[in-house]
């Protein structure tokens, strides 16, 4: 339940921070729209475009950094319980050799 709670709030937050910061863009370009030449208004929007660029970017640099960390956990227990269930044959390997044996101690 937290970790849902959690994932809910952390997308409310990134949605709303996408949206104040494309509405800002949007509100400076139109706010700018009159005052600025041509030349200006094609600067101003590749400079949209690469904050928009950037901020994708980001967010996908820190979804696939998450992917690959779960990646590596799995990958970790999944050779942790390997060698626990390796560990677990060769002993129970020598308790039947001990069984097998009346050697009284």
């Amino acid at each position: 339940m937290k970790k849902s709670v959690k994932k809910l709030v952390w997308s409310f937050l990134i949605t709303t921070a996408t949206l104040i910061a494309g509405f800002a863009i949007t509100f400076i370009s139109f706010r700018l729209f009159d005052q600025l030449t041509a030349n200006q208004m094609k600067i101003l929007f590749a400079a949209d475009i690469l904050v928009l660029a950037a901020a994708a970017t980001g967010v996908w640099y820190f979804y696939e950094s998450k992917k690959a960390k779960k990646r590596r956990r799995k990958a970790f227990e999944k050779r942790h319980n390997e060698r626990v269930a390796e560990r677990k044959r060769e002993i129970e390997e020598i308790n039947k050799i001990i069984s097998r044996t009346n050697i009284a101690a």
